[in-house]
């Protein structure tokens, strides 16, 4: 159960962690570009989190109504899996990777 409940809220400790990191890096002397790059990525974060929580509950409600006995809603509960499991894909292999190199804006910080 405690696997389960931590893949449900394993964006929002991703989201969390780099909050911290982009506000820290926010505080160190850096350049105006490098500023205004991470507070785009901090908006970023705050937008994932929002469209990953919409789907959640979208998730939650159809599993109830289905509980329930709707069995339309098995598309809702279907779909909001879906799109929770690709919102972590693009969190984990897409932007982690590509964070560095956006701040910087340097194609070679990409990591592999």
């Amino acid at each position: 159960m405690k696997r389960i409940v931590n893949w449900f809220i394993e964006p929002y400790i991703i989201i969390r962690q780099e909050w911290k990191l982009l506000s820290a890096r926010n505080k160190e002397p850096i350049t105006a570009s490098e500023k205004r790059r991470i507070n785009q990525l901090r908006f970023f974060n705050i937008m994932l989190a929002a469209v990953y929580t919409l789907f959640f509950y979208m998730f939650v409600g159809d599993l109830i109504m289905l509980i329930r006995g709707n069995w339309v809603s098995l598309l809702g509960v279907v779909f909001g899996f879906l799109m929770m499991v690709l919102l972590k894909r693009i969190q984990v292999s897409r932007y982690l990777k590509r964070r560095e190199a956006y701040i910087k804006n340097d194609e070679t910080l990409i990591e592999k």
